[in-house]
């Protein structure tokens, strides 16, 4: 531990400013709780008395008492007996360069300015009066008067110091920044935090900051925090009934797919798979003539979103009223079919008989759908249990935008679906030319129960987006529930399986993987080293992608691109820098992903003098690719259009 005399080259050797100085007063049993230091800070106790815990530790200030505490540290005040009266005097010390090795090494190992310590005044009449005398000049509030304060606080270190000196049994200690970082995260664990900011809360160095970290647990702060938040996480899930995406954001995760995609890892089980098996619930479920919902638990994966909506979880209010409306809906239209039943047989409405060509499309019609009609029954197992779909359902309603690709890719048509919030059309432009006849049925958040129940659609597919509402949905048509986040082959193959088409699922597949070995074999040549990052402005900054996002899988494990290291380094799927921090990602491409909802920061990003200083940018390698093909629509047909678009960047073909 350094002493005393160690600590003097760096006092006098540092850049010193008062920032503030403070005074007040706790009555017997008030008491003050948590409080972080914002600075470096001497607090010099005049009356009273008390205990005061510096990150845990106890002083007992009885009248005359001194305790310094670097940036960062807590401090709480308890126990007071008496009027209990206090000064702060806050300061950054900074050591002027450039500097000796050995004075350097000194600050970074036992930086003085950091160290925690109290000891009562042994002669404190003068050190009283100079303390009183400062913040008298401070007042003031004039340079000069500032000015004479700067030079009252050396003659305060020096009489504290020397009498710290004398003071036996007094020890000086280097803060625990392991404890200070905890208790930072538990109390707000909510906030967006990054390791930067840590150690600028702390005073403490980045990297020394992990160093302690792994040293004490093994694990680095950032590890910690996520682990902070989901033991918070998991409380909400099995004690309230809010929304994955209100919890994700109580939590500290402005995106709540993020926040599935951190949980699952974390525990090993999808946050709507904790939720259901912590609770005791008793469902059944109705038989359909389409197929039939055994009452069984399923522990797949329940991941949420990559997109900012405008909306947001249904509420129940309307909820119930969209469950009434539903509800008569229903009932009307069963009335209706009832009216109807019977005619559809024998010859068409008119009683005249087909001609010849008419027959042969019949024929071949019925030969097809004879075709289809062997791969039923069949079972899908989803979120909520099996289904057995007796036969090609013919009306499918889908509550997520990537399915209507993934039907599409099948060569069929969805009845209805859901609208991407931050999409302009209603649906993937893409596809435009590929869908008739598609009916809108609301947005992913917010689907239309009363335009889902006027298709009378015959099968719905939704995700645990629609967790609130999956009862109302059943009481449409038989449900399947998905994995938002399960890889789109593995969806495909349910694709298959539900629409009778299991061997072109295959085939899709298969032409996939040809396209992107051969591809990932180019791009190795054609690239070598250099590295790729795929980015999102944002209001807040700049969200940088990693191989555990879905499309970063697409770039660094299909294509076999080479992340820059501080992209590796990242743990979660995703992580958030401010705009001056981009030019430290130091990659040599960038895919720039945009969207309409964020075309304007995107441009004004683009004006900065930080953006035009990256190297990526003034060698024009940022690639503008478009949010809702590259993140929002997820689907068969889309990834292949991020694997040509990557294609004709790089090799000049797609």
């Amino acid at each position: 531990m350094m002493t005393l005399l160690e600590q003097l080259p760096l006092w006098n050797h540092a850049a010193i400013r008062v920032l503030d100085i403070r005074r007040s007063t706790l009555r017997s049993r008030e008491s003050v709780h948590g409080f972080r230091l914002p600075a470096s800070a001497f607090l010099v106790a005049v009356t009273g008395n008390a205990k005061i815990l510096i990150d845990g530790v106890e002083h007992i200030a009885d009248c005359c008492y001194v305790c310094h505490a670097g940036k960062g540290a807590t401090l709480d005040i308890i126990q007071v007996t008496e009027k209990f009266d206090y000064y702060f005097i806050f300061y950054k010390a900074v050591l002027v360069l450039p500097s000796r090795k050995e004075l350097l090494n000194a600050y970074r190992d036992h930086n003085p300015f950091q160290m925690q310590y109290g000891f009562a005044l042994a002669y404190p009449l003068g050190i009283l009066s100079r303390v009183e005398q400062m913040y008298s000049y401070w007042l003031l509030d004039a340079q000069l008067e500032r000015f004479h304060v700067r030079a009252m606080f050396h003659q305060l270190v020096y009489d504290l110091l020397q009498q710290l000196h004398a003071h036996e049994g007094t020890t000086a200690v280097q803060p625990d920044y392991v404890s200070q970082t905890i208790r930072y995260m538990e109390e707000r664990f909510a906030d967006p935090i990054s390791l930067q900011d840590l150690a600028n809360v702390l005073n403490c160095n980045e990297r020394k900051l992990q160093r302690l970290f792994k040293a004490k647990l093994r694990i680095g702060p950032m590890e910690y925090l996520i682990q902070v938040r989901m033991n918070h996480a998991q409380g909400m899930l099995m004690n309230t009934n809010l929304p994955l995406k209100v919890i994700a954001e109580s939590v500290g995760y402005g995106d709540s797919y993020y926040f599935s995609r951190a949980f699952k890892k974390h525990c090993g089980v999808s946050p709507l798979h904790f939720r259901q098996n912590r609770r005791i619930s008793a469902s059944s479920m109705s038989r359909y003539s389409i197929g039939s919902h055994p009452i069984l638990s399923y522990n797949d994966d329940c991941d949420n979103h990559y997109q900012q909506t405008y909306g947001g979880v249904i509420e129940m209010n309307r909820s119930k009223r969209s469950v009434l409306a539903v509800s008569l809906m229903l009932s009307l239209i069963l009335l209706l079919s009832a009216c109807t039943t019977g005619n559809g047989t024998g010859n068409n409405a008119g009683g005249a008989s087909p001609t010849g060509s008419q027959s042969n499309v019949a024929a071949s019609n019925n030969n097809t759908a004879q075709a289809t009609q062997q791969a039923y029954p069949v079972v899908i197992k989803h979120m909520k249990g099996e289904l057995t779909l007796e036969q090609h359902p013919s009306k499918i309603a889908v509550l997520d935008t990537k399915f209507v690709d993934q039907l599409v890719t099948l060569n069929e048509q969805p009845a209805g679906s859901v609208k991407a919030a931050a999409d302009k059309s209603d649906f993937p432009a893409y596809l435009t030319d590929k869908l008739t006849d598609v009916k809108l049925l609301g947005t992913r958040d917010e689907p239309n129960l009363e335009a889902i129940a006027a298709m009378e659609p015959d099968l719905i597919i939704c995700t645990e987006f629609q967790e609130k509402v999956y009862e109302s949905l059943s009481k449409i048509a038989p449900t399947i529930m998905l994995d938002f986040n399960e890889d789109w082959r593995d969806t495909l193959v349910t694709f298959g399986k539900i629409v009778g088409n299991a061997e072109e699922a295959t085939n899709v597949l298969e032409a996939y993987n040809e396209k992107t070995s051969k591809l990932k074999e180019e791009l190795k040549a054609k690239l070598g080293d250099q590295t790729v990052a795929l980015i999102r402005p944002r209001d807040e900054g700049v969200r940088i992608h990693t191989a555990g996002h879905r499309t970063g899988a697409i770039l660094y494990n299909d294509l076999g691109l080479s992340a820059p290291q501080q992209v590796i380094d990242e743990q979660d799927t995703a992580y958030q820098v401010p705009l001056e921090a981009l030019p430290e990602v130091g990659a040599d491409h960038y895919f720039l992903v945009q969207d309409d909802m964020f075309k304007e920061i995107v441009e004004e990003f683009q004006q900065t003098e930080t953006w035009k200083s990256i190297e990526a940018v003034k060698n024009n390698q940022v690639y503008d690719v478009d949010s809702n093909v590259w993140i929002a629509y997820y689907g068969p047909i889309a990834i292949n259009m991020i694997v040509d678009r990557v294609a004709e960047i790089f090799i000049g073909t797609a």
